[in-house]
């Protein structure tokens, strides 16, 4: 890659940080319904099942229009696919709130899930991609902050806002961010540089089973698809177990989240230890973390409310730590021509993780809380063994990854 290219042609530091907020506000989305469900599901008069398809069917949209976008930006330039995504999200946003009925609202869902498709993984390859090394490192840091802070921030911004004045008037500030973060990247200077690295647009999908039969991107892969399916299993579960208990010591469900809201800062911190230490051991001691905080929860309980706080605390700084590391994997490992393609899958295993979160959730529901918070921390286990277990398996410059 030519470094100096990227070097000239970095972006400004007022567009650095209003694409941070949109990363923010663009993800919230997938949280925002979460607090509300059980209201949204009384005032459209909808099933248990339905309401948590308003959690699906923008998860599963968001997952698929990652592999659409991701390939797409390689060859038509990250600027534009983020605009005009930003765009149609910010169009079908201001739209969606005022759904008179369910079947319209989890069909807007879809429609809103595949528009917010278009920034996230081609945010990060915008970034990774502009700018001196350090300011490259930087930058996938905060953006990485900001979609791990969503995962928190969206549900408070749910609970407060849509739980007060309904899900509508919570889509409009969103969708004011998103226009006007789309209108900020057309005005900014073209892609320097950057050719379509296809010969066709189906050839930019063609490398996908390259990706995937790569035994390193394998065991990125396969973590990131329970990372986020844990985070938000682990939020619902403790609603449904725990959270009688916790109000009856005057813990709401939206102090809950924000106890372990700073945790979600990890990125910034390990920023600057990813190039000393590598990424990939970074994984593994983010996946250990997070397993060992989910342990500690399940032996706290519902009986030491406290210690099951102060564990949550240590589970949501182990996901804040994986998560940029596995993104940080992914660049080292994937050849810059298929940077894009290969954020995008990663992205989009790590989002159908999250769709089906609810899913397993519900399925599980009649499982007493340590029950369900042990067969977490073993899935989280499983995964930081199968990375450690690929340390030996990665070529010579993987290593260094």
């Amino acid at each position: 890659m030519n470094q100096n290219k990227f070097t000239r042609h970095e972006p400004s530091t007022g567009l650095r940080l209003m694409l941070t907020l949109c990363a923010l506000a663009v993800v919230s989305q997938l949280y925002v319904p979460l607090p509300i469900l059980r209201q949204l599901a009384q005032t459209l008069h909808m099933t248990p099942g339905m309401a948590a398809a308003v959690m699906s069917a923008f998860g599963f949209a968001y997952a698929v229009g990652f592999i659409v976008f991701g390939p797409l930006s390689d060859r038509l330039g990250r600027r534009h696919v983020m605009a005009w995504g930003l765009f149609a999200l910010a169009l079908v946003s201001a739209v969606i709130g005022w759904s008179d009925s369910a079947s319209l609202l989890v069909a807007g869902r879809a429609l809103q899930g595949f528009a917010a498709a278009a920034f996230p993984p081609v945010v990060i390859a915008y970034l990774a991609e502009r700018g001196t090394p350090r300011q490259r490192t930087w930058g996938v840091a905060w953006i990485s902050t900001a979609f791990l802070s969503a995962g928190l921030l969206g549900q408070i911004y749910g609970g407060t806002v849509a739980g007060r004045w309904g899900f509508g008037a919570a889509m409009l500030p969103l969708a004011l961010v998103y226009a006007c973060t789309a209108g900020a990247l057309l005005l900014t200077d073209a892609d320097a540089g950057q050719a379509p690295s296809h010969p066709s647009l189906l050839a930019a999908y063609r490398p996908v089973g390259r990706l995937l039969a790569d035994a390193s991107l394998r065991r990125v892969y396969g973590p990131a698809s329970l990372l986020l399916m844990c985070f938000v299993t682990f939020y619902l579960t403790l609603d449904a177990h725990a959270g009688a208990a916790l109000l009856n010591q005057g813990i709401t469900p939206l102090l809950l989240r924000a106890v372990a809201l700073p945790a979600f800062l990890a990125p910034l911190a390990i920023a600057a230890v990813i190039p000393r230490v590598g990424a990939q051991r970074m994984v593994i001691a983010g996946l250990g973390m997070a397993a060992a905080g989910l342990a500690l929860c399940a032996w706290a309980g519902s009986t030491h409310l406290h210690g099951l706080l102060a564990a949550s605390v240590l589970f949501v700084a182990g996901v804040g730590i994986s998560v940029p590391s596995l993104i940080a994997r992914v660049a080292g490992l994937a050849d810059p021509p298929l940077r894009g393609l290969a954020v995008a899958l990663y992205t989009f295993v790590l989002f159908v993780g999250a769709s089906l979160g609810p899913w397993l959730a519900q399925s599980i529901s009649h499982w007493p809380l340590a029950r369900t918070l042990s067969l977490l921390a073993v899935l989280l286990t499983v995964a930081a063994l199968y990375v450690f277990t690929g340390r030996n398996a990665s070529t010579p410059s993987m290593r260094a990854t």
